[in-house]
């Protein structure tokens, strides 16, 4: 184990930990940033997925976009796209 040389803690963070049981507030602390660190991977590896879904619906739509059949499909599919860079502007 390391020692935690100084932390800053907001007024609400210090209630918090004023408020654990004596000799388990190291091991929350190190749980927290543990846990945090496990976290940001994940949103990391999910903002990945949510762009690769999104290059992959942008792909169909553009294969589509051109058969009358599909016209309904690629307008539903495109406006999931709305607000990234992979929507696409054409006129049904």
């Amino acid at each position: 184990m390391s020692n935690l040389i100084s932390a800053t803690l907001t007024k609400e963070a210090k209630e918090i930990h004023n408020n654990w049981e004596r000799g388990t507030k190291s091991k929350k602390i190190s749980d927290l940033i543990v846990m945090g660190s496990v976290n940001q991977r994940r949103v990391e590896d999910l903002t990945l997925g949510i762009n690769d879904r999104n290059i992959q619906i942008a792909r169909v739509i553009w294969e589509l976009k051109d058969n009358p059949i599909y016209n309904s499909l690629c307008t539903d599919l495109n406006e999931l796209l709305i607000g990234t860079i992979h929507y696409q502007y054409f006129n049904n």
